[in-house]
């Protein structure tokens, strides 16, 4: 795939693999929109893009409000005339023990990770069906294939949901001439875990909020930097790849769990032809 020239929209955009895919495709050629909730993040992604010399829009949005979305796309059209690129990643973790988590708390992830992808694909898929053409890249994660931590059973739940509503949309949508990527990486410095909501006691909150920051946010051996991924992301766009699998413990971690990545792939390749 070629970049130039393109739009593309991110959501969840203005900090972690988001504003780092987005500087990635900026740096291609692309005209970037960007949408997310923090409002001061945003304008930093503004301004890091606009040095770039491309075009750039950013929208508040909360991919949990349906109307928010429709907003999204209807702004990215009058502005920038077209949508060419949709990224789906916006995305929160509510870690717990799952007899402490409240349906308020399943909603809420739900809400963002797995309905937040719809509710882009929704207010999307037109104008691209319209244009005959397009991407969509939805992040899911490694967890949306295996259960690395029982305290992470609701964010699971909802990567497993986007990995099969990606493999449904590349199912229908490439014969149409709209590619489908799903982006499933393994450990990523990105400030996911600050934005978390965790339950249980005071000491099980405590010590979850430590082992979170010492999992994702302090650089440690084997924890991949957001730009470093966004190469990957960029690399396997051009391939046209549906897995973007980033890490290779993944892929080796998968093997042994009778799923092999790369026989996946060739057969989404071969059956969806």
């Amino acid at each position: 795939m070629e970049f130039k020239d393109k739009v593309a929209v991110i959501t969840g955009g203005a900090s972690g693999i988001g504003r780092s895919v987005a500087m990635a495709l900026a740096k291609e050629g692309a005209d970037i929109v960007i949408a997310d909730m923090n409002d001061s993040r945003l304008e930093e992604a503004r301004q890091q893009i606009q040095d770039t010399g491309r075009r750039v829009l950013t929208v508040h949005c909360d991919v949990s409000n349906y109307a928010d979305v429709e907003k999204l796309a209807a702004q990215t059209i009058a502005t920038m005339g077209k949508a060419d690129i949709l990224m789906n990643n916006a995305g929160v973790v509510v870690r717990g023990w799952l007899e402490n988590l409240s349906m308020a708390d399943w909603e809420w992830a739900i809400g963002i990770n797995l309905l937040g992808v719809i509710r882009g694909v929704q207010a999307f898929l037109p104008y691209m069906l319209k244009q005959g053409s397009g991407y969509i890249i939805n992040t899911a994660s490694g967890a949306g294939f295996l259960i690395t931590d029982p305290k992470n059973i609701s964010y699971s739940t909802c990567k497993f949901g986007v990995v099969g509503l990606s493999e449904g949309l590349f199912a229908y949508l490439r014969p149409k001439g709209i590619m489908v990527s799903v982006l499933c990486p393994a450990e990523v410095r990105t400030n996911l875990i600050s934005n978390s909501r965790y339950v249980g006691t005071e000491d099980e909150i405590k010590e979850m909020r430590q082992m979170g920051k010492m999992a994702y946010e302090i650089p440690r051996e084997g924890l991949m930097e957001p730009d470093e991924l966004a190469q990957k992301v960029i690399e396997a766009m051009k391939q046209k790849r549906f897995i973007i699998s980033t890490h290779e413990q993944l892929k080796d971690i998968l093997m042994n769990q009778g799923l092999d990545i790369q026989k996946l792939e060739k057969h989404f390749q071969d059956t969806y032809k």
